[in-house]
């Protein structure tokens, strides 16, 4: 009987988090920049810092923007990846500084991800699509309740920042 609880245990344990966000594994440790035309139609350049946090069970995210009113720099919002294993998919939450909250579920395709979410009534998707170990398009789209691209809003590239 406890070497069957022991064998529960530890399959449970081997189910974690962690294992389903081996996606981000070429993202994560890296600073990724976006310069150029932004979400907006304005000049400026987006970064983001992609790191682990608690000890690989989630991955955490700073970006950084050009604001398009003000044209400065900084801090934009702040948020987190996880996979959730009451739903078993993988969600985000992102957290801005005028007190915002987006959320939604990540897809996967390949080394590609696609964050789907509610914004402003619109169904979007922001695409991180693969292309090298150092470079990923990137572009946001409306979609219909089937899943297809109905407006593309933005396309750029996020180029890994070398150190």
């Amino acid at each position: 009987m406890i070497g069957l609880l022991l064998l529960i245990l530890s399959s449970t344990s081997l189910l974690g988090q962690g294992d389903s966000l081996g996606v981000f594994e070429n993202l994560v440790g890296s600073t990724w920049i976006s310069s150029g035309k932004q979400l907006g139609g304005h000049d400026g350049k987006t970064v983001k810092e992609i790191s682990w946090g608690l000890d690989g069970e989630i991955v955490k995210v700073k970006s950084y923007t050009t604001d398009p009113k003000t044209l400065k720099f900084g801090l934009r919002n702040e948020g987190v990846r996880i996979y959730n294993v009451q739903t078993q998919q993988l969600e985000f939450y992102e957290f801005d500084k005028l007190g915002g909250v987006s959320k939604g579920v990540i897809k996967t395709e390949g080394k590609s991800l696609h964050y789907e979410y509610e914004y402003g009534g619109l169904l979007l998707r922001d695409s991180w699509i693969y292309k090298s170990k150092d470079e990923y398009l990137f572009r946001v789209c409306s979609l219909s309740e089937k899943g297809e691209c109905l407006q593309t809003y933005h396309e750029g590239k996020f180029i890994r920042q070398k150190k």
